[in-house]
């Protein structure tokens, strides 16, 4: 940066030198260059305005303007589709390691007004004389698509075994606008495809069994993670909770063994998730007392056990027999097991369930409901947590009755 400016300076302070040392030299260069520098920078300024009003669409011509400049010895993929707007994204990259580059075709298909589908293709040579052009297909399990977002291609080697030649595998993300607070964007998808070879390179190319075989298929509407450290992968789902912004996050890890995420006894499925976990999709809300949900209220509560000095005391989400217990320590009662200890005592913990019935609960109606506005509402809670040394879980979700308090949602006691 600093070198930059600093020959920027050097050529501003020489075209000084040369304009005051030579000033008639100047003006025979402008007489005879000016005229046809303003027309050609008129004419260019002309033509980026018109482009940018009318919204036109250079690239197509850029495209065939490269063609044609390189004698045709170009492949332009947005040519040979049915319709050239299904072609989103080529990439030239080496993808099995042969020291030869190949071209990974992204597009869209199903095309509509909004989301339309993603897929993808390698383009490979590889194979005869004069070479053949061959597409695999990039396909994650039960034919599914890649994304309803944009795609972004990245290589890296995560897998060593079994491989005769190391190479890279394809993790093909999909990702969409992250909210307008947040801003950019979110992996939303996150397919995995491992290079494995087909067939002999005497042999005519073919896609069946794959070529690039699908390790791990991910997909996560609050979001998709890779840790290039340890290669696990986590998910966060807020399907089953998005009126109360509570997701699901489920951490994956590759099986070394095999080289891949999926399951041993099915090939198409991933394989159970070595963590799961019921949080807050955005952190714990500062105002978690006020919330007109009951289970963002339980889920609250068992958060903030194992804080040693948390925002919102423990004690604030309860009332009625729940306080009682609570000021009893007695800890079984909030389904700790028989564990001895305090509160004090609760060193970790991890929601691993948490459901609720949003539209009817299994009490009597009269009681639940007054007119369309809920005073009663189950929750149920299982978890795993740490009491001093020993560890403990629920043995089945707990059920939790939360009542309205003064116009704010409590737990009150336990459903057995």
């Amino acid at each position: 940066m600093t070198a930059g400016l600093l020959a920027l300076g050097l050529a501003a302070m020489l075209a000084l030198i040369l304009i005051l040392a030579f000033p008639s030299i100047l003006q025979n260069f402008w007489r005879i260059i000016g005229g046809t520098l303003i027309l050609v920078l008129g004419l260019t300024l002309f033509a980026l305005l018109v482009i940018a009003i009318f919204d036109i669409d250079v690239e197509p011509f850029l495209r065939k303007t490269s063609v044609m400049l390189t004698g045709n010895r170009v492949v332009d993929f947005y040519a040979i589709f049915p319709s050239q707007d299904r072609v989103v994204e080529v990439d030239y990259v080496d993808t099995d390691s042969d020291d030869q580059k190949e071209w990974v075709v992204f597009y869209q298909f199903d095309l509509t007004d909004g989301r339309s589908p993603y897929a993808g293709a390698v383009y490979d040579y590889d194979r005869g004389d004069p070479p053949l052009v061959f597409p695999y297909q990039l396909l994650p399990p039960d034919r599914d698509y890649l994304s309803e977002g944009e795609v972004r291609l990245e290589l890296t080697d995560i897998v060593q075994v079994g491989e005769a030649q190391p190479g890279p595998e394809l993790m093909v993300y999909g990702q969409v606008p992250a909210s307008e607070e947040a801003g950019g964007t979110i992996n939303t998808d996150l397919n995995i495809f491992r290079h494995i070879p087909n067939s002999f390179a005497w042999e005519l190319p073919r896609d069946e069994p794959r070529r690039y075989q699908v390790i791990g298929a991910f997909r996560g509407d609050g979001g998709v993670t890779f840790d290039p450290d340890t290669k696990n992968v986590t998910v966060l789902n807020r399907e089953d909770y998005d009126r109360s912004q509570i997701a699901v996050r489920s951490v994956y890890a590759i099986d070394n063994n095999r080289g891949t995420y999926m399951s041993v006894a099915d090939p198409l499925q991933l394989s159970a998730p070595i963590s799961s976990e019921v949080i807050f999709a955005s952190g714990m809300p500062s105002d978690v007392l006020e919330t007109p949900y009951p289970e963002k209220l339980v889920l609250g509560f068992y958060e903030t056990l194992p804080v040693e000095d948390p925002t919102v005391h423990p004690r604030a989400f309860l009332t009625g027999e729940a306080l009682i217990q609570y000021d009893s320590n007695n800890l079984t009662y909030f389904g700790f097991g028989d564990v001895s200890g305090n509160w004090s005592d609760v060193e970790e913990m991890t929601v691993t369930q948490l459901s609720y019935a949003p539209d009817t609960e299994r009490i009597d109606p009269s009681v639940t409901y007054m007119g369309t506005d809920p005073r009663l509402q189950t929750v149920g809670v299982a978890f795993v947590a740490r009491v001093g040394r020993t560890n403990t879980s629920t043995p089945e979700p707990i059920q939790w009755v939360t009542t309205v308090v003064n116009g704010k949602w409590r737990i009150d006691h336990r459903l057995e």
